[in-house]
């Protein structure tokens, strides 16, 4: 035997005593640690697919809702659209209480519509995009009756947040202006809405008519615009 085959061998036997001794020591941790992974893998994955099969099904019942809707079948759509909102997954739930505040706008239940699409604003859950919308279309079904305080109230933050909803924002503030008869506060929107290189074209338009309507007004009362 070479003296390298020799040292080799005692070396494999010292490694190997020292495993033996460290298997004794800490070998049931190593089985318990590995067994607890396992479990865990097999745990997650199974909440993988409890998860995508829930989103499945959902999926098709939020389907089957705007089907129904669409079939004059509302009163099972609007079950079905509470049903997710209560128990669906989370993104279920967000679109089917969206669904629910337009059936209720729909149906006349404005006051229903606008306290639903509220709570998806204070919803801290719910995607801030998500959230801009539901104060856009809050905001719209109350133009009519609420004054301009609460009007910019509402929708002063998605202005100030440079958010992407801030040209319907602006286009309500100035349409709420308006119909309160006050020209210079509208005029203020509408100019700030068509100055805008982000705003839509079609806002844009809208905004230039009313614009020129507005510096007709004006001018035939005398007043000095702002």
């Amino acid at each position: 035997m070479s003296d390298n085959s020799f040292f080799r061998e005692v070396d494999e036997a010292v490694r190997h005593d020292r495993f033996k001794a460290l298997w004794d020591k800490y070998g049931v941790y190593i089985l318990v640690g590995a067994t607890l992974i396992i479990a865990s893998v097999a745990s997650y994955k199974g909440w993988v697919y409890w998860r995508d099969r829930q989103a499945q099904e959902a999926g098709a019942e939020f389907t089957q809702a705007l089907t129904l809707e669409t079939g004059k079948d509302e009163a099972k759509a609007r079950e079905t659209f509470s049903s997710l909102a209560e128990s669906g997954p989370s993104g279920y739930r967000v679109l089917a209480r969206f669904q629910l505040a337009a059936n209720e706008a729909k149906a006349g239940e404005t006051d229903k519509a606008v306290a639903t699409y509220d709570t998806l604003v204070t919803d801290g859950k719910v995607d801030p995009i998500l959230q801009g919308l539901a104060t856009v279309r809050a905001a719209g079904l109350r133009t009519d009756s609420a004054d301009y305080a609460e009007m910019e109230r509402r929708l002063k933050g998605l202005i100030d947040t440079n958010s992407p909803w801030r040209f319907s924002a602006r286009e309500l503030l100035g349409l709420s202006a308006y119909s309160h008869d006050d020209l210079p506060a509208a005029q203020t929107q509408f100019t700030a809405l068509a100055s805008d290189q982000g705003t839509p074209p079609n806002l844009r338009e809208r905004a230039n008519v009313l614009l020129a309507l507005i510096a007709g007004t004006l001018a035939a009362s005398g007043a000095t615009a702002k």
